[in-house]
Formats: structure tokens, sequence, C-alpha cells
């Protein structure tokens, strides 16, 4: 953010203190204005009220005297006083007229102030007579003009106090409040220019020193909390690169797994028609060995012709389906191998996928109360990974023998699939077994969870199924049970799934 002077705490400070400042200095500019001009009025006053008594006193003798040339003539000499305005003699004597000088018109203004002293005379015998009145008239602003220069002084004066307190306080703020900020705002900004906390160099005992000293301990422990940080983030990612290569390993033994127990069943299956076979081949062999000795001796006859004949047309058609039968299995399990193994994306027949991977999964409910229907539409054709979804369908499976139908007696899986527009595939895998609580549903997609810890469970199954589903696949799978009443997936997949850019980081 762009800096601005006037946003400044400097310049707010002053400006909150600066009218203060101002009108102090206002009221003690008129404080001593008014005290100087109440001094300058009874000065003025007093001046002349002696110069009225005084004028009065030589007076004194020319009223006695009755002499109106010599009185008016000492009004006239008084008149020069630049503060007189008026002056009016009134005496007692009835045969001597008022005598008056000055601008005697208006003196009704309030600006004019009559100062008055009785004419006295005292004689031989001292004693006083009354001879007459004395007013002198004089102008009350003349006050102003006697103090202007002292009041232009006290002005100058006040303007230099106030300007000298400005600068003063100023310079109090910015050593007391602005420069521990700014080394406050500097380890801010070489913090957020370095990303290296350093510690404000300052020493003072007041409220900044103490919020400058708390500032530094919690710099010391923010720093000591960020190592301690950076360490515990660097061992959690090291922990949860370790998790992820476990969960790997994890995940592949899963499938190696899933693999293996199809091995199993398969060659268990294979052993049948080729345990037949070679029992038919040993039974063709000794007949041969036989006929071979009848034809050497010459004791060949038809009918041990016709009954080798008879024999070797048995047995190849025992060897044919026997045989027949082991190749179909071979070729159904290299199917599923190669597409788990591999996770080559082709497009592919579902209904032919899904019947494969039953049928290598067959063996292991073959000899059980369980049974697996499976319902889907021919000709629905996937452009996706036919090995994550036969992982996926090979999970559930196992998954539902063991924990589904744990203490079952029967048990039945559906698989069902079909079309949910020209985009969109909708698989269903049902069972009818011990279900699951709400809690179990929450967390049936999590890693490592699972009710059979320690017996035979790796918590991985449903988690591996939940990545395939919505990594590879590009799709979404939802899981809805009640206990007692079974566990239903159901799940949605694209026609075609996602490239593989947008799958890269699946585990």
């Amino acid at each position: 953010m762009r800096y601005k002077p006037n946003n400044s705490i400097s310049y707010r400070f002053l400006l909150k203190i600066l009218p203060a400042f101002f009108l102090v200095s206002l009221i003690f500019l008129a404080a001593l204005s008014y005290f100087e001009l109440n001094k300058a009025k009874k000065a003025h006053n007093q001046l002349v009220q002696e110069k009225t008594d005084n004028l009065a006193r030589l007076l004194t003798e020319p009223v006695w005297q009755l002499s109106t040339k010599l009185s008016s003539n000492i009004l006239k000499a008084t008149m020069d006083d630049s503060d007189i305005t008026c002056i009016k003699l009134e005496q007692d004597s009835d045969i001597t007229p008022l005598i008056i000088e000055g601008e005697c018109e208006d003196l009704s203004s309030e600006e004019i102030i009559n100062f008055t002293s009785p004419i006295i005379y005292l004689d031989l015998r001292n004693t006083s007579r009354h001879l007459g009145t004395v007013h002198l008239y004089s102008e009350s602003t003349t006050q102003w003009s006697s103090i202007t220069k002292q009041l232009k002084a006290l002005a100058a004066l006040s303007l230099t106090l106030f300007f000298t307190l400005i600068i003063i306080t100023s310079a109090a703020f910015r050593s007391t409040i602005i420069t521990p900020l700014s080394r406050v705002s500097e380890s801010l900004k070489s913090y957020r220019q370095t990303g290296q906390r350093k510690p404000v160099n300052w020493d003072s005992t007041d409220e900044l020193g103490q919020l400058i000293n708390n500032y530094n301990r919690n710099l010391i422990e923010q720093t000591k909390t960020e190592a301690a940080l950076k360490e515990s983030h660097l061992k959690t990612e090291n922990a949860l690169l370790s998790l992820k290569e476990a969960q790997t390993n994890l995940i592949q033994s899963e499938k190696m797994a899933s693999l293996g127990s199809l091995v199993a069943g398969i060659a268990h299956e294979i052993n049948t028609p080729l345990g037949n076979s070679l029992t038919v081949a040993t039974t063709v062999s000794d007949i041969t060995r036989n006929i071979s000795k009848d034809i050497e001796s010459g004791t060949l006859t038809k009918s041990a012709l016709n009954n080798f004949i008879e024999s070797i047309n048995e047995a190849s058609t025992i060897l044919e389906r026997n045989l027949g039968t082991a190749a179909t299995q071979i070729r159904n399990f290299k199917n599923v191998a190669v597409d788990q193994t591999s996770e080559k994306r082709r497009k592919f027949d579902v209904k032919q996928v899904i019947e494969e991977i039953i049928y290598t999964l067959n063996p292991q409910i073959k000899h059980t109360p369980f049974e697996v229907k499976v319902s889907v539409p021919p000709n629905i054709s996937l452009d996706s990974y036919p090995g994550p979804l036969g992982q996926i369908i090979t999970n559930c499976f196992n998954n539902t023998l063991l924990h589904g139908f744990e203490g079952k007696s029967s048990g039945l899986i559906r698989i069902k699939a079909d079309l949910v527009n020209e985009k969109y595939l909708s698989l269903v895998i049902s069972d009818n077994g011990n279900g699951m609580s709400p809690t179990e549903c929450e967390k049936a997609f999590d890693p490592f969870f699972t009710t059979k810890l320690g017996c035979g469970g790796s918590g991985l199954g449903l988690n591996l199924v939940y990545n395939l589903t919505t990594t590879i696949l590009g799709g979404t799978v939802e899981i809805k049970s009640t206990i007692d009443m079974g566990v239903t997936l159901n799940f949605k997949f694209p026609i075609s799934a996602p490239s593989a850019q947008k799958t890269q980081g699946h585990i």
C-alpha cells in the first residue's frame, strides 16, 4: 500500500494537538490582553484624574478673581493633551459664564469618560470655599493605542512559544513514539524480505519499552516454535512418505495375494481334468503295449483290434473334454491375470470380463454354501481398464467371504451391471450377509480400517476399491448397509475412462 504523509501517526497527533495548543495560545493572549487593557485603563483613568485635580488647583486663583480670560487660557493649554476631548468649567458665581473648550457636542458616547474635580479656595483664615467644578472628558479608545505595542510583543511571544512548543512536542513525540515504532516496522519489513526475525534494539521502561520487550520475547518464542514446526513438518513428511510407501507395498501385496489365491484356486481346478487326462493317457499306454505284443507274437485278433480302436476313441473323447476344460480355465486365468498385473487400457465387453473374473473366483466357493449370480446385458463395451475393474470385483468378493458370510450357513452375492445412459455404466455388488453398522460404513473406505485386524484383514481391500474407482476408472462408489441385511456397493463408471494424465496420482 502506498504511504501517504497524512496517514502518519505524527501528522494525526499534530492534527489533534495543534488545535489545543492554538486555543491555549489564544486564551493566553486574550488573558494577557485583558490584563494589560485593564492595567492601562486604570493607569489612564488615574492619570486623567490627576490632570483633572491639577487643573482644578490651577483654576482656583483665576476663578476666585473672576478672571474668565485667564481661566480660558488655562483650559486651552490643557486641551493640548491628546487624551482630552473636552473641558467644562462650571463656576458657582452667577456672574461668570460656563467656560467650554474642545469638542463637547456629543458627550453621550460610552467611550467618553467624565472626570470631575471640585475647585476649592482656602482664604487666609484657612476657610475652604467651593468655587465650582471642572469636568474633563477623555476617550477610552486611546487606551488601545497605548497598549498596541505591548500586545504585538505579546502576540509575537505567544506565536514563538506556540511554534517552539510544536517543535519540542514533535521532537519528543518522534523520539519517544515514532523511533521505537519505526524500529519495530523495520524488523517486520526485514522478516518479510529475508524471512529472518530480528529483535528490536530499544531500551526503555515505559509502555512502549514493555511492548517492544514483549515483541522481542515473542520473536524468540516464534523462532523456536517455527524451528520446532519445521522439524515436525519434516518428520511428518518423512513419515507420510514412509506411510505411502508402506501403503503402496501393502496394496501391491494385496493385489499379489488376490492373484495368489486366484492361482491356487485355478491350480486346484486344473488338477482334476489334468489328472483325468493323465489316467486316460496311462490307460492308452497300457492297451497300446498290449496290442503291440499281440502284433509281434502274431496273436492279434479282429475282436482285440476292434476293442483297441474303441478304447482309443473313448480315450480321445475323454482327453479332449478334460484338456478343453483345462485350456478354458487357463485362458480365463491368463486374461484376468494379465489385466490385473498390467493395468492396460483397452476396449472390452463388460459381460465377458465379469464372467471371466467370476469363473476364476468360483473355485473359492465351489464346495461352500455360497453362490454368485451375475446379471449383465450383452454388448456393453467400455474403453477403460479391465484389470482394476477385476481387482474391484475380486476385493468385494473376498471381503464378502471374509466378513459378510462369517458364521453364515448360506449366502448370495449378486453382481448387476447396466448402462445408466450413453456415458455411464452402473455396477451394483451386493450380498445378504452380516452387514455393517453406520460407523463402520463411514470408515469402510479408510486405509487400514478392518474389523479383522490380525485375523486375515489388512484394512486395504475396500480402500483399494475406492482408490481404483475414483482415480484410474474415474468413477464413484457408495456403500449402503444394515446390520444382518447385507452390504450394497453402488459403482458408477464412465464408458470412457479419463486419460492417464488425470490419474497419475493414484495409489
